[in-house]
């Protein structure tokens, strides 16, 4: 898929150098605007560098958001059984240059149009209370929290929080 809106590009074609550049960018913009932990680094960069493996074009997608020719955020899909309609959003990101111009939210509901239109009912991910702007747009779009688990590996004082909508 790929798609201008609002002269950003959107695409679901995705490189190695994409994987990296998500890798690099998830651990500059965690740790450095919240401190995330080494833990979480190694954490969310195995995850992402295991994407491109398992991938399944059916059921999975990293959808890209670039904006004046730049890599401006990406969140990505992971189906998590045929059978049950469920799917998972995971590394999702906006680099500082897009905030507040729409960008997290384009990608946002882009992706679960998507989820919709390949069959999923369900979507859910896991984010941390200290990520304040994002929970806005997430309680914006309709997720509600179903769990909160103490997470002090990844900041002291941290709550993990699992995030829900049916679609």
């Amino acid at each position: 898929m790929e798609k201008i809106v609002n002269d950003v590009l959107l695409t679901t074609t995705f490189t190695q150098e994409d994987i990296e550049y998500s890798k690099k960018r998830h651990v500059e913009i965690f740790d450095g605007e919240y401190g995330f932990s080494e833990y979480f680094n190694r954490y969310a960069t195995g995850a992402i560098d295991r994407f491109p493996h398992t991938y399944n074009p059916e059921k999975d997608f990293m959808l890209i958001a670039k904006v004046d020719g730049k890599f401006g955020g990406t969140v990505t899909l992971i189906g998590e059984g045929e059978a049950d309609g469920i799917a998972r959003l995971r590394f999702f990101f906006v680099e500082p240059f897009t905030r507040g111009k729409g960008v997290g939210r384009l990608l946002f509901t882009t992706a679960m149009s998507m989820a919709k239109e390949m069959g999923y009912k369900h979507l859910y991910f896991s984010t941390y209370n200290v990520l304040k702007p994002a929970r806005n747009l997430y309680r914006d779009l309709g997720y509600a929290v179903t769990k909160e688990t103490p997470e002090d590996e990844v900041i002291p004082g941290a709550v993990e929080e699992i995030w829900e909508i049916d679609l």
